[in-house]
C-alpha cells in the first residue's frame, strides 16, 4: 500500500483488502480515495510463482501449431 492517505487504512481494512485479493485473484490493483489523498493497493507475487507461470506459458507457446497465447486479467 502506498499513498498519502495510508494513515486512514487501519489493520482491519488491510485485512479486508487481503480478502478481496484472495477471493478475486484476477484483481491486480485497488485504488482508494481518502480525505488525505489516494492509496494504491497492489498484490505482490513471489518471484518463483511468476517464473513458474512464465515457464508454463513458454511451454504452451512452443507447441507446434500454436501461434500465440494471450492471458487477460480484469482489473
Amino acid at each position: 500500500m502506498v499513498g498519502p492517505g495510508i494513515r486512514l487504512i487501519t489493520p482491519e481494512v488491510g485485512d479486508q483488502l487481503v480478502r478481496v485479493f484472495d477471493l478475486s485473484p484476477q484483481t491486480r490493483l485497488i485504488e482508494i480515495e481518502t480525505d488525505e489523498g489516494d492509496v494504491s493497493v497492489s498484490r505482490v507475487w513471489p518471484g518463483e510463482r511468476l517464473e513458474r507461470v512464465a515457464a508454463i506459458e513458454a511451454d504452451i507457446d512452443a507447441i507446434p501449431g500454436i501461434r500465440r497465447m494471450t492471458v487477460f486479467q480484469s482489473g
